[in-house]
């Protein structure tokens, strides 16, 4: 199901058409797919089967969700522009938006005990907060507020379940992307991967 999740957005990444031209990553399938496994791999499978069907969804309404994730980014980073696209997108309700603003208020704050606990490794990352976006860098919170956005409702409130119940568990969904992620580079760990760089 996984490697299904993103040939499919590889597919709709290769369709997104950057302003000043095509991006260098989307020549760059083996970090795309590490990066993409290293979040896939730790979501439970109910949040991977629906996102699946909402990637199947949008393909069947010829929509680009790769795509409108990158637009809704823009938001933050080149309001301006963003304004003229705006009405292209699908419409975010009051309620959707004030999930997704909860759940990146909880994985900001994941994210900094990443920064704090790995600077190596977190030097190499994007930004934290949405107040650094530039034109030119997207945060972390800005880009997880993009991806939410193109979520449907249920895979929305079954990524909230997930994440409350990792809560519960003590458990840092960025700690455990990151460490699924560096292990795809050939560590055993997050520590060895901080130690080497």
């Amino acid at each position: 199901m996984i490697e299904e999740i993103i040939q499919r957005e590889w597919e709709f990444f290769q369709d997104v058409h950057n302003i000043g031209g095509r991006a260098s990553c989307q020549d760059d399938y083996e970090t795309f797919f590490l990066q993409r496994r290293g979040q896939f791999a730790v979501f439970f499978p109910e949040v991977n089967a629906s996102y699946l069907q909402d990637l199947k969804d949008a393909k069947a309404r010829g929509q680009n969700p790769i795509m409108e994730k990158y637009a809704y980014m823009m938001e933050s980073t080149d309001y301006d522009y963003y304004k003229t696209i705006e009405d292209q997108l699908p419409s975010r309700s009051q309620e959707t938006r004030e999930i997704i603003d909860a759940i990146c208020l909880i994985e900001v704050s994941m994210k900094e005990e990443f920064h704090d606990k790995y600077p190596r490794l977190a030097s190499r990352s994007r930004l934290i907060h949405t107040y650094e976006d530039t034109k030119e860098q997207t945060s972390f919170e800005t880009y997880l507020r993009g991806e939410l956005s193109t979520y449907s409702p249920k895979t929305l409130y079954l990524y909230g379940q997930m994440l409350t119940k990792m809560i519960h568990q003590k458990q840092n969904i960025v700690l455990l992307i990151q460490e699924q992620t560096v292990q795809g580079y050939g560590y055993s760990s997050l520590e060895e991967a901080e130690e080497k760089l």
